[in-house]
């Protein structure tokens, strides 16, 4: 039993019964490797990437193949529309994020310092392409902020 890739708003079920909704199948900036993205339906804060083949393996069950995550029915238009509205992200998320430079998002992330949160860090983690321990609220603070350092040091004097 052979299916399609994935495609944006798709459904499916894992073996634990958690409804998975598909974000996007994306290519790993360095490896070019395929990934699925997904978040849980009941906590779409949650973002996951897994390699394209390992998503779509099949298991083996009372000699016949099956998929390991059973596709259950696309997302329904009205929430394919809520899901790219950006008014439930954090307005200093959104403006690091479209920081141009390391210096900018530099100081936008030092704005943030008393509001940050666990999932804010992730985000942030993410969109630099780096991973941050899991660690007490101020030591992952400084940690990404010790990447905004280096990052900034290095990264706009290469070019020169």
């Amino acid at each position: 039993m052979m299916r399609d890739i994935p495609s944006k708003g798709e459904r499916y079920r894992n073996s634990k019964g958690e409804e998975l909704e598909i974000l996007a199948v994306a290519r790993h900036t360095e490896s070019y490797e395929e990934l699925v993205v997904y978040c849980p339906v009941n906590d779409p804060s949650k973002a996951f990437a897994c390699p394209l083949p390992v998503f779509m393996k099949q298991t083996e069950a009372d000699d016949e193949q099956q998929c390991s995550l059973e596709k259950i029915a696309d997302a329904p238009a009205e929430e394919l529309k809520d899901s790219d509205d950006l008014s439930q992200v954090p307005p200093m998320l959104l403006e690091f994020l479209d920081a141009e430079t390391y210096e900018e998002k530099l100081a936008v992330f030092d704005r943030m310092k008393n509001s940050v949160t666990d999932d804010i860090i992730d985000s942030i983690a993410v969109s630099l392409d780096t991973e941050v321990e899991k660690a007490p609220i101020e030591e992952r603070y400084r940690q990404i902020r010790e990447i905004l350092l280096m990052q900034e040091k290095y990264e706009t004097t290469r070019l020169r």
